[in-house]
């Protein structure tokens, strides 16, 4: 978040993919063969379960693709706008193509949600000159609120004999509609490598076959969450509870229900400035903190949440020091070994910059500090609301050493599910609650996503024990062009989170923040770091 020069909004990143990762989610339309790869024991040939990762479809023709949910299940949506021609989609194939010898075909599961029958066409091509046309294709019609089977057959199109497509050498597996009219939305599962003898030919010979279920198929996947009444373990672990912090003023589980016991527990500034830092450079908003009741309040409690709110004071407006925001510095100091999640929804709209992320430095009781500095930092969640991301749906989590890896470190990621620094699985965060993660094991912090790992990443921390910092920041400061097209619309501005809480593993030790340890690290002459300044 101190960033001395902003995150570029496509920076290439480090990105060490695990061995599965590489097989299951490399993108390629077109692909010359080596030694091709053999699907899973189960067939899929595109998997989104546990991340609900879309970025490496390829859709074409202005579509976007999100996750929707149909009878309970989580399946890939996708809105085609008004197109002639044949607009569609490819699903990502590994550089070497898919070896599907064995079996029969490849087929998903097609619902379309709209008012109107939608003819959706699937594509499965092998490498080669165009004019042989080196594929097999087929289609079904799917009326509305239905959910029917598509299946290409090898060696067949459109339920006759054609191109005697070669399973052993796919090069391309592509979903597509024909001069659609105008938007349309369809819901599909993911493609699967199948056996056995095709459906029959009739309108609803998918209903039920091939093992495939008229609805779509029973998976266990993310589904929203929920408030854990046990507030001993983290969301999916096993740890020993360090801070509960949970929110709400009518709720019998809340350990926080106003503002008294929220002082007791958190600061509202920066810890630089002698903790008086109240704005950083890159963004617009200050900070304040207000009694409670006080109507320009900017942590607010409702009976089961707290609100970080926005809002634009008398005189104020979408310029710098325009707005005021609310933030959380924990006075509770964290170390690796420890693991922190949040339950929250964040903030929407264009100039919104929602954080939750780790920064150096302990402020003590006394009024003094230890050794003070920046970078490094790391950021659990950033949602950048750029022109073209008005909506919650894109984050980024990330090591900060601010370009300068000779001096703080060189993170790498081990695994991660991020593209280019972003990962956006398809949820609106700001509609909905979900649980963000940090399990700090030493030199490799673990990021989590509802309970599932999505990224990993080699850092050693050298600086002083970190402070959890949630900050509702607005107005981005390195992108005034996109912040032309800002509103100052209230309602965006709530950053309302659940819970907060803390844990560590069995022998670690969590420092203390009532006195500075006998050797004081530093002192309170505390300064900013320049990135800050």
């Amino acid at each position: 978040m101190l960033h001395h020069t902003p995150p570029p909004r496509r920076s290439l990143s480090r990105i060490f993919r695990s061995a599965l990762l590489a097989v299951a989610l490399v993108a390629s339309a077109s692909v010359s063969m080596a030694e091709a790869t053999k699907p899973p024991a189960g067939g899929e040939l595109y998997v989104y379960e546990g991340t609900l990762n879309l970025n490496e479809l390829k859709p074409d023709a202005g579509i976007t693709t999100g996750i929707t949910d149909i009878a309970g299940n989580k399946l890939i949506k996708l809105d085609f706008p008004a197109a002639p021609g044949y607009p569609g989609m490819s699903f990502p194939v590994p550089g070497d193509g898919w070896n599907l010898s064995g079996y029969s075909g490849v087929q998903m599961s097609v619902h379309n949600p709209g008012k109107e029958d939608v003819t959706v066409n699937l594509r499965v091509d092998n490498d080669g000159d165009w004019k042989t046309s080196p594929w097999n294709t087929e289609n079904v019609t799917v009326k509305p609120g239905e959910t029917q089977t598509l299946r290409v057959t090898f060696g067949r199109s459109f339920k006759a004999a054609g191109y005697k497509l070669d399973p052993s050498k796919i090069t391309a597996i592509r979903l597509f509609l024909q001069n659609v009219k105008g938007p349309t939305t369809i819901a599909i599962g993911k493609p699967m490598a199948v056996k056995g003898d095709a459906p029959d030919s009739g309108s609803n010979a998918s209903q039920g076959s091939a093992g495939v279920p008229a609805r779509p198929p029973q998976q266990t996947y993310i589904t929203s969450t929920v408030s854990p009444a046990d507030h001993s373990l983290p969301y999916g672990q096993q740890w020993e509870l360090v801070k509960d912090w949970t929110f709400g003023n009518k709720r019998p589980d809340a350990t926080i229900r106003n503002k008294k016991e929220l002082d007791a527990e958190f600061y509202y500034r920066y810890i630089y400035d002698q903790a008086r830092l109240d704005i950083l450079p890159t963004y617009w908003s200050y900070h304040r903190d207000y009694e409670e009741g006080d109507p320009r309040s900017l942590h607010v409690f409702g009976p089961d949440s707290l609100t970080l709110k926005g809002r634009i004071p008398p005189g104020g407006g979408l310029k710098k020091r325009g707005i005021e925001t609310g933030m959380l510095r924990a006075k509770t100091p964290f170390v690796p070994g420890m693991y922190v999640e949040m339950r929250c929804k964040v903030t929407k709209g264009v100039g919104a910059w929602p954080s939750f992320w780790l920064n150096p430095g302990v402020q003590y009781k006394n009024g003094t500090f230890s050794k003070l500095g920046w970078p490094p930092e790391i950021d659990i969640f950033e949602f950048y609301g750029f022109k073209n991301r008005a909506e919650a749906r894109t984050f980024s989590s990330n090591i900060q050493v601010n370009k300068k890896p000779e001096k703080y470190g060189n993170p790498y990621d081990i695994i991660s599910v991020f593209h280019k620094s972003d990962y956006t699985p398809g949820m609106d965060f700001a509609a909905e609650y979900h649980v963000f993660a940090l399990d700090w094991h030493e030199n490799r912090p673990l990021w989590l996503l509802d309970g599932h790992p999505i990224k990993q990443t080699y850092y050693e921390w050298h600086a002083a024990p970190a402070h959890i910092l949630v900050v509702n920041a607005l107005g981005i400061e390195f992108a005034k062009d996109d912040m032309k097209h800002m509103t100052a619309d209230e309602s965006n501005w709530d950053f309302v989170i659940d819970y907060i809480r803390v844990y560590k593993r069995p022998g670690v030790v969590v420092p203390g923040y009532d006195a500075p340890p006998p050797t004081p690290e530093g002192s309170s002459s505390a300064k900013p770091p320049e990135a800050a300044k």
